[in-house]
């Protein structure tokens, strides 16, 4: 299966990353310039590339990581986004307890969504725990958070981030 990673951030990173080490082909590119990420992608290589927005998106999985001053311009320019599922990276939660339980009220996750009414859209969220590895290099199952009203693409997303080594957890309302 192909990934599309679109806009940098750490979590598309470490997505691209984790994606690359489980064998995925990962096409990523930064709307902001992509000699940015040249130097970060090299020990991911060659399951990750760096490509063109046209090419993440021919993927059936994209991450997006997108300014929401861009946000509403840049979605309208894309491709043949139809049947895609379009997976939102959010920022870093200190704590999940503190989420608002009606998400879909963000501002990102209205915009995509009204604007990509052929594809569905996730919310992904990175939790940040304060606290160290033992070995810096290994591979720690982490916890993230996720939420979609489809659930033919909450069991994807599941799956693949399992299979990215993260616990996928669904915040419900």
């Amino acid at each position: 299966m192909k990934i599309g990673v679109i806009g940098i951030s750490s979590l598309t990173l470490k997505i691209a990353c984790r994606s690359s080490q489980a064998d995925y082909e990962v096409i990523i590119n930064n709307p902001k310039g992509n000699n940015l990420i040249k130097e970060a992608i090299k020990n991911m290589e060659p399951q990750v590339k760096i490509g063109t927005v046209e090419e993440a998106t021919k993927a059936k999985l994209i991450f997006f990581f997108i300014p929401k001053d861009d946000l509403e311009n840049f979605l309208k320019s894309l491709p043949g986004m139809s049947g895609k599922i379009v997976v939102l990276t959010g920022g870093l939660i200190l704590d999940h307890h503190l989420l608002l339980s009606d998400i879909k009220n963000a501002f990102n996750f209205k915009i995509v969504s009204e604007l990509l009414t052929q594809s569905t859209v996730i919310k992904l969220f990175n939790p940040s725990e304060i606290k160290s590895k033992k070995n810096p290099t290994d591979l720690i199952r982490e916890d993230i958070y996720f939420m979609s009203e489809h659930s033919q693409a909450k069991k994807q997303i599941q799956v693949f981030l399992k299979k990215i080594y993260y616990n996928p957890i669904e915040l419900s309302e």
